[in-house]
């Protein structure tokens, strides 16, 4: 009977010792996230623009423009809960504060490619925010 209760103690003692490392393992993965700096553009849509044809004209025009650009993301998202709900907005991730100020310098001047004119001003025709209604948000650390 002793025989028994020393193998369920080490049988749980293991199992407790397995879960502490899993737990471990995944704040670990937290710590060494990449992303250090998010930018959140908020959108609104023009009267008359039909959603699903922005969401098209957004996945396939805008995103592949900022997704080639080294050392940023470009998520498109749209409000599930909350005060801005069922609205847009573009969410930029960078892997340091030196690739947001090498792809947007403090200056203002753009100096990557972000595409033809003839994009913008149909983007513009469709909704407002860009570069107007946005905050860099800098990753806190100890």
């Amino acid at each position: 009977m002793k025989t028994l209760a020393r193998i369920s103690f080490l049988l749980v003692f293991f199992m407790m010792n397995v879960n502490a490392q899993e737990v471990d393992s995944k704040v670990d993965k937290l710590k060494k996230s990449t992303i250090e700096v998010v930018a959140i553009h908020e959108l609104e849509l023009l009267p008359g623009v039909d959603a699903k044809e922005f969401e098209t004209f957004v996945l396939e025009e805008i995103v592949p423009i900022y997704n080639k650009m080294k050392g940023q993301k470009l998520i498109f998202s749209k409000g599930d809960r909350g005060i801005r709900t069922g609205k847009y907005a573009l969410i930029l991730t960078f892997k340091s504060v030196e690739d947001r100020d090498r792809i947007y310098p403090p200056s203002g001047e753009l100096v990557e490619d972000f595409g033809e004119d003839s994009i913008w001003e149909k983007f513009t025709s469709m909704a407002t925010g860009i570069g107007v209604t946005h905050t860099d948000y800098v990753k806190v650390t100890h």
